[in-house]
């Protein structure tokens, strides 16, 4: 009778064990998948038939990568890698045109200070031969709460780079 007993309370703390054990995952899982910045369905990842064509677009997905981090990050070190001698910017309809590197840079601080942007996540994208677009939502704080904006950025492949034709901020 004791052996029974014995049992039965062992299994009975084993039970109560194995759900501490799997709340404590399921928690854990629910929680680290918040954090965690993985937004590749927006990419559609291609065979492509050459090694060639393969690098040129893993090029093109890294440089939408380190915008996004840029502006998520607030730091124009990121995007600015991508510029060329002029790039068009349309931010909320108030900076739009050509504009120097310099300029440009300029303007994406400002936007990135005052607006508080904080994540940038693209919805799709496409690319052909030579040009690459992705649209998504630029997530700020301004006043109170969380708001949001449309972006889409596009790219020109040059001499061997990808290279920011346009941000549109909207």
């Amino acid at each position: 009778m004791r052996v029974n007993y014995l049992i039965s309370y062992i299994t009975f703390l084993m039970k109560g064990k194995l759900v501490y054990i799997f709340s404590f995952f399921v928690l854990f899982f629910l929680f680290s998948v918040e954090n965690v910045y993985s937004q590749d369905d927006w990419w559609k990842d291609k065979n492509y038939k050459y090694e060639k064509t393969r690098i040129k677009y893993h090029l093109c997905k890294n440089a939408f990568k380190d915008i996004a981090y840029g502006f998520s990050n607030q730091n124009i070190n990121y995007i600015n890698l991508y510029f060329s001698t002029q790039v068009y910017l349309n931010i909320i309809s108030d900076e739009k045109g050509y504009y120097s590197a310099n300029q440009a840079e300029l303007i994406l601080v400002d936007f990135m200070d005052y607006f508080g942007v904080f994540s940038v996540k693209y919805l799709r994208s496409h690319h052909k031969n030579s040009y690459a677009f992705a649209i998504g939502k630029c997530y700020y704080n301004r006043g109170s709460g969380k708001r949001e904006l449309s972006i889409s950025v596009a790219l020109k492949y040059r001499n061997k780079k990808w290279i920011i034709d346009q941000i549109n901020i909207y």
